[in-house]
């Protein structure tokens, strides 16, 4: 499986654990109407994520990686408020835009942390005989 793939897919279930845990914290300001609004709402919001964090990054031209916190929230935000427009299985209101941007965001770099060959950037070396 391609390595961007695989880094898709690991961030979709960031995305998932980060939405779902937004939603059994936040109670009525971060509402998920029902199992398939969740997932619709996870697999719109994890596409609008990848590309609003390509956005933001290159908008803010940022190579400096002390920005790269910085593009998230921003584009954990942006990816939520389109997410929330165009899907009707997901709502926001009050702090839970503040708070749900926060736990969606942790949750989604959170998952990084864990082992496994999505860490692996180096290409594989060829033995010599």
């Amino acid at each position: 499986m391609p390595r961007f793939l695989l880094g898709w897919l690991l961030g979709l279930g960031g995305n998932a654990i980060g939405l779902l845990i937004a939603w059994l914290l936040l109670g009525d300001s971060f509402r998920i109407d029902g199992p398939i609004a969740f997932i619709i709402s996870v697999v719109v919001f994890a596409i609008l994520s990848a590309l609003s964090t390509w956005a933001v990054l290159k908008g803010l031209n940022a190579k400096a990686t002390s920005m790269v916190p910085l593009a998230g929230l921003i584009s954990t935000f942006l990816a939520l408020l389109v997410t929330t427009l165009i899907t009707s299985g997901l709502s926001i209101s009050g702090w839970g835009w503040v708070w749900g941007t926060v736990i969606v965001w942790i949750a989604g770099m959170a998952i990084w942390v864990i082992p496994g060959p999505w860490r692996d950037y180096r290409k594989p070396r060829l033995e010599a005989k």
